[in-house]
């Protein structure tokens, strides 16, 4: 692996703004503001997305805000364009290859095709497919690679080694996705924190290879966007 990434770049306070923006902000403090919003208001459904849409907007806003250096240090890491770029092209191929064989692997001992959270995308893309469309293709790539990547994998990768580090980091950004699941009960959900924290560890390992978070972020859009392309083409067109 490479050398330690320079951790002077990215402060603990620039680095709490992007974890608690995130965990407490977007996972409890916003959802909780729309929903008082939408009964004391009366909300109509496209005034809510609406609403929505805009806390999308700041979350991005604040994230870019307090991850600008890193953004910008990034840029700057990439001087040989072409080798970025065939870098992220095998890592996208291991990652489709190794994704195909932990959701095939996770089916058959789940007994599930889906987990919840991709059952909540594929339904909430029918209610709102513009507004998922742009969660799914710019907040998510954006804002989760800056909080997991630039800002949790950073940090810890500042202080031990990378299989430690992104270890930790892929179980957090695993744990997102199936925690509304635990929540409810469904603990064979489970199971797919090990397709989501491979995704999560493979997005360490392309910020790691390049020095650069614009390598997980473009494979964290990719992966998103092959996801979407799979919703349009299997309920859809199918």
């Amino acid at each position: 692996m490479n050398e330690k990434l320079e951790h002077d770049v990215m402060t603990l306070p620039r680095m709490l703004i992007l974890v608690l923006n995130y965990f407490v902000g977007y996972m409890y403090v916003y959802p909780w503001i729309l929903t008082r919003l939408l009964y004391e208001f009366h909300l109509s459904f496209t005034a809510y997305n609406w609403l929505s849409f805009a806390v999308y907007l700041l979350m991005i806003a604040i994230s870019v805000a307090a991850g600008y250096p890193v953004l910008k240090e990034s840029w700057k890491k990439i001087v040989r364009p072409r080798k970025f770029f065939e870098n992220l092209l095998l890592m996208f191929v291991a990652l489709y290859l190794i994704s195909a064989f932990t959701s095939t692997l996770v089916s058959l001992i789940s007994g599930m095709t889906e987990s919840a959270n991709q059952q909540s995308v594929i339904l909430a893309f029918f209610q709102s497919p513009l507004l998922i469309s742009f969660t799914t293709l710019v907040y998510a790539p954006l804002v989760e690679e800056l909080v997991f990547r630039g800002a949790l994998f950073r940090g810890l990768r500042s202080y031990m080694n990378f299989w430690t580090a992104a270890l930790i980091s892929a179980l957090a950004f695993g744990s997102i996705h199936v925690i509304d699941s635990l929540f409810a009960g469904n603990f064979t959900d489970l199971w797919y924190l090990l397709t989501y924290g491979t995704l999560g560890f493979i997005f360490c390992f392309a910020y790691e290879k390049n020095h650069s978070i614009y390598g997980s972020m473009a494979l964290h859009f990719l992966n998103n966007f092959i996801g979407i392309i799979g919703i349009l083409l299997t309920y859809y067109f199918v």
